[in-house]
């Protein structure tokens, strides 16, 4: 961690519920920023072609094995089913480590790393899943807020 900088971090006990549809894949390499893209943007093919309505709110979630899912949820009620190539993904997690990180999406990985230390210092286990939670598009890269999730064991 770089000195000087306090990671903002929670630990919350209370379950957090989330109903997403969208596209899986597997990750190969740690390429997570690569095939989270190319999910993303088959996902959202599919959601403005079919007309869903959504909270417009990416979710990246990453999954054990290697796997990834990339989600939004659905404004209720649909008027549209849902077509096929979107599948639903639904989790809690029960225990969790909160932080906001403002800023570049390209920092993320780095953020990650420092989140993983500082968890592993305060002696949590890491769960599954975890996700980032894309607020809506930023012009101002410094700007950009993701809510980063860890699942952490009970």
């Amino acid at each position: 961690m770089r000195e000087g900088i306090k990671l903002k971090v929670e630990i919350i006990d209370e379950p957090i519920r989330f109903h997403l549809y969208g596209i899986g894949g597997v990750v190969e390499n740690e390429r997570y920023g690569e095939v989270g893209l190319r999910l993303m943007n088959e996902m959202w093919q599919v959601v403005k072609g079919a007309g869903i309505l959504t909270t417009g709110i990416n979710h990246w979630v990453y999954l054990p094995d290697g796997r990834m899912f990339v989600g939004v949820e659905l404004r209720s009620p649909q008027r549209v089913p849902t077509p096929d190539q979107l599948e639903p993904l639904e989790f809690e997690l029960q225990r969790y480590m909160k932080h906001l990180h403002v800023g570049p999406y390209q920092a993320l990985p780095q953020k990650w790393k420092e989140l993983k230390a500082d968890l592993t210092a305060r002696g949590e286990v890491i769960g599954s899943p975890s996700l980032e939670i894309y607020g809506h598009q930023c012009d101002e890269p410094s700007k950009s807020e993701t809510t980063i999730l860890i699942g952490l064991q009970q």
